[in-house]
């Protein structure tokens, strides 16, 4: 039997692996690959799905919600003076109770939007995407494994950190009880995040990565009549260059919050308004921002990220590569490194590596969902 693993490696970008030999000697074949606009939660469906976002519904963690709220509930604490519920106490029993009482299995986290903002908003991933039904409406990966009847492992961190999941898959090879595996790997996002600005630090990191998928690789062809892998990422990692202060914006114009919706996500502003006015006086103060621009219907369009009603914003100012809204409602601070750019930006591609040759039939990390196909 032959054995077929796949490593999703979260923020593996062709910027940081081309000059760095990663896994070279035993996947030497390697290529960028364009990514989708938004962040993992955009892009992971993506690869799994082989859909972009406005096929498979997801740009970012939080949507207007339409109709049920899965913090209806919990609107009265919601609505209590920030004074009193904006703390690590009352934002850890708002996320744990709106997970609990909507039986929510997929990632969400409530970073820093206001919980008062909570009840207008819906989150995309309800359930866990590594599993079959993960991604309603469209047929992942884990759907026509589990169809076909084909022996698979999957492991993410679900189950634990980067580490423990090495190991799990390493025991399964040996064992040798699957036919297809996939690894999801997130560590090296948080440390790009922290340390993009550190590009000794970073090799460092992406030779241990390296070392540990070269030692599967070895233990599965020990196992397996055969063995290939193919390890790609979702997105890369940009560092840091400038931030903008799109609060500080909107503070000074002369309107007031119950006029407009903003969610400011690291890279994206998006909005809903509720006036003409508060429309045209944030259009107009965003388009004198330097560091970014208004997508435009025609621009995502093209990105294949535009939802005719607005579920993720109305309208949507990007930053530019390097640009990170600071402070945001991911963090008060800008981080060293950050994604979420336009795709067409450097370090927004991802990288692909794998024992098998694709030639340049694999060129975005949709096509990925094919290759994953052909071993099912």
């Amino acid at each position: 039997m032959k054995a077929s693993i796949f490593v999703l490696i979260d923020a593996l970008g062709w910027e940081w692996i081309k000059e760095h030999p990663f896994l070279k000697e035993v996947a030497p074949y390697r290529r960028p690959l364009d990514s989708v606009l938004g962040f993992s939660t955009a892009a992971i469906p993506s690869i799994l799905t082989g859909r972009f976002p406005d096929e498979h519904g997801r740009l970012s963690l939080f949507h207007r919600a339409n109709g049920h709220s899965p913090f209806a509930k919990l609107k009265l604490i919601c609505a209590m003076p920030p004074r009193m519920v904006e703390n690590r106490y009352a934002r850890f029993a708002v996320k744990t109770i709106a997970r609990r009482i909507n039986h929510l299995s997929g990632y969400f986290q409530l970073y820093g939007i206001p919980l008062k903002y909570l009840p207008k908003l819906d989150v995309c991933e309800k359930r866990n995407i590594y599993e079959p039904g993960g991604i309603p409406d469209s047929t992942s990966i884990f759907d026509l494994l589990e169809s076909n009847g084909t022996s698979y492992k999957t492991y993410c961190y679900h189950d634990g950190p980067d580490e423990q999941l090495l190991a799990s898959i390493e025991a399964d090879l040996r064992a040798g009880g699957a036919k297809f595996y996939f690894l999801y790997l997130a560590e090296l996002d948080h440390f790009l995040h922290l340390h993009a600005d550190d590009r000794a630090a970073a090799a460092q990191v992406l030779e241990k990565y390296s070392t540990a998928l070269a030692r599967l690789h070895k233990i599965a062809l020990e196992t397996y009549d055969a063995a290939d892998i193919h390890v790609f990422g979702d997105h890369g990692m940009a560092p840091t260059l400038a931030t903008v202060d799109i609060q500080a914006a909107l503070a000074a114009l002369p309107i007031s919050a119950a006029d407009y919706l903003c969610l400011l996500d690291s890279t994206m502003a998006r909005f809903w308004f509720f006036s003409a006015r508060a429309r045209e006086l944030v259009t107009k103060a965003l388009k004198e921002v330097d560091g970014g621009r208004w997508l435009d219907t025609d621009d995502l369009t093209k990105l294949h990220s535009y939802f005719p009603d607005g579920k993720y914003g109305e309208q949507i100012f990007l930053t530019e590569a390097g640009t990170v809204i600071a402070p945001s409602h991911m963090g008060a601070r800008a981080p060293a490194g950050m994604h979420g750019f336009h795709p067409s930006a450097p370090h927004s591609r991802s990288a692909f590596v794998s024992s098998v040759d694709y030639g340049d039939s694999i060129n975005q990390i949709t096509d990925l969902f094919g290759v994953m196909k052909a071993h099912v």
